[in-house]
């Protein structure tokens, strides 16, 4: 009986553990003159600086990561992880769908934007 009993108080215990939520934490901010874009929970996230209520940019399933705002602020170009492979994706601060700018075999992570706001700046092991 006390085996049992050990036994049940166990599962118990442990059951809380293996149940939780999956839950992303805040991360890679980016900042523009008037928000501030960052990765939560798989999505992106905006807010202004002032502060406020966060608003959603994205939400198709996958990932969506390394978020850095456009010069002029109206855009924001991210990777995503849509298909298996994370490739180069733009979305306007207003939301959207996102436009595609990379699509091959291998990974790819937004590093920034050209000071004209024209070309996005990946990292890659493409053509190392």
């Amino acid at each position: 009986m006390k085996k049992l009993l050990a036994l049940l108080f166990t599962f118990i215990a442990f059951t809380p553990a293996f149940t939780q939520i999956d839950a992303g934490l805040f991360r890679y901010p980016d900042v523009s003159k008037t928000d501030i874009v960052f990765t939560y929970a798989n999505d992106l996230w905006m807010i202004p600086k002032s502060g406020g209520t966060a608003v959603k940019l994205s939400s198709p399933a996958g990932v969506e990561v390394f978020p850095k705002f456009s010069p002029d602020g109206k855009r924001v170009a991210f990777t995503g992880n849509y298909d298996g492979n994370a490739d180069t994706y733009m979305i306007p601060v207003t939301g959207g769908v996102p436009v595609r700018f990379t699509s091959h075999g291998y990974p790819d992570r937004v590093v920034d934007w050209t000071l004209d706001g024209n070309k996005v700046l990946f990292a890659s092991s493409r053509e190392s």
